[in-house]
């Protein structure tokens, strides 16, 4: 009789471990599989007003909603936009610059920004201390990534613009992102638009450096960047889009409520020193860069067009409209399920 107990017992015992093992088995196999979405960023490596895509991933924001994110750097905002224009299918997402965005779209690439990580001008003229004003700028080495068209360059443009200075004033001279900070200290150069974490990490290395002009103060109506995508994938996958743009949404409002976790992953990525990362973080974070609502208003792009005008980037008559640049209609459903964020002049 206790034979059979035990027997029984036993039994039991592996049925309940069969059982155990196969509801294991079945819970492994019921997790679904991410959905990769390539990025390509226009520096190599990000700057911190980049960081939301690299948040999204780390913080498992992109896993909530079935993505998991691969991400490409590039020395400029031309050369991620070629990737996703004549790449091999890698990417989804380019976010370059706006100036090479919109030269393409006027030139009939069938692009449309979906989000933004940015619509204010994050950077400084930075300058040689012998360099006082916007004339002084004549004959002098300017520093460009990416080069004529890119970010950078049209950006140095616009701040020669405003003394009756053009490129052929000065001597453009071609770098690679991470080079821009020792180009300036050394000497090689003697300006360049920098960075807010790159103004922060020059001006420490050589004191005597000075800001010659904030862009934002320069080009007030300008457009700083954007996530972009193509006509064939918007009308290919639009729920997965939807989902990048949640995914981001939810990305830049995360970086204002964890401001240490933040920092950790600015660190991580775009290999500044933690206090140039802090220091940055609290600038950017000032004025409200990353926009925790829709962000590409109606009158925030239309004023950027006109600025990518008047800067030479576009001709006016192959200005593109705010409806062939933009497609709202996936900020618009984020908001409608994520609620928009009030109580506050930063948020946009």
């Amino acid at each position: 009789m206790m034979g059979r107990r035990r027997m029984l017992r036993h039994g039991v015992a592996a049925v309940a471990v069969v059982l155990l093992v196969v509801g294991l088995s079945r819970a492994g196999l019921a997790q679904p599989k991410l959905q990769g979405v390539g990025f390509a960023m226009p520096t190599t490596p990000p700057n911190l007003v980049h960081i939301p895509v690299w948040v999204a991933q780390e913080t498992g924001i992109f896993a909530r909603y079935g993505l998991e994110a691969k991400i490409f750097t590039f020395e400029g905002g031309p050369a991620a936009l070629r990737a996703l224009i004549g790449g091999r299918g890698e990417v989804l997402i380019a976010a370059p610059g706006i100036p090479p965005f919109v030269a393409a779209v006027a030139g009939g690439a069938e692009l449309k920004a979906i989000a933004t990580y940015a619509m204010k001008h994050p950077v400084a003229m930075v300058v040689q201390p012998d360099i006082r004003r916007c004339q002084d700028l004549r004959g002098k080495k300017v520093g460009t990534v990416g080069g004529v068209g890119a970010y950078a360059e049209v950006m140095a443009k616009g701040l020669l613009q405003t003394c009756g200075l053009t490129p052929r004033d000065v001597t453009y001279v071609s770098l690679a992102s991470a080079a821009r900070v020792p180009a300036l200290v050394s000497g090689q150069i003697d300006a360049i638009v920098m960075h807010v974490d790159q103004v922060f990490e020059a001006i420490k290395e050589k004191p005597s450096l000075r800001i010659l002009a904030q862009l934002s103060d320069t080009l007030p109506k300008g457009w700083y960047a954007a996530y972009i995508t193509t006509g064939d994938f918007i009308r290919s996958d639009p729920q997965l889009l939807q989902s990048v743009v949640m995914a981001l949404v939810e990305a830049n409002r995360y970086i204002y409520q964890n401001r240490e976790r933040t920092i950790d992953i600015g660190v991580k990525y775009t290999k500044f020193d933690r206090s140039i990362v802090e220091k940055t973080y609290d600038e950017l974070a000032r004025i409200g860069i990353w926009p925790v609502n829709e962000g590409l208003h109606r009158e925030l792009v239309e004023g950027g067009l006109e600025t990518e005008i008047n800067l030479g980037t576009i001709p006016a008559e192959s200005k593109p409209t705010y409806d062939r640049t933009v497609q709202f209609a996936f900020v618009r459903a984020a908001m409608t399920k994520l609620g928009r964020w009030t109580g506050d002049p930063r948020w946009h």
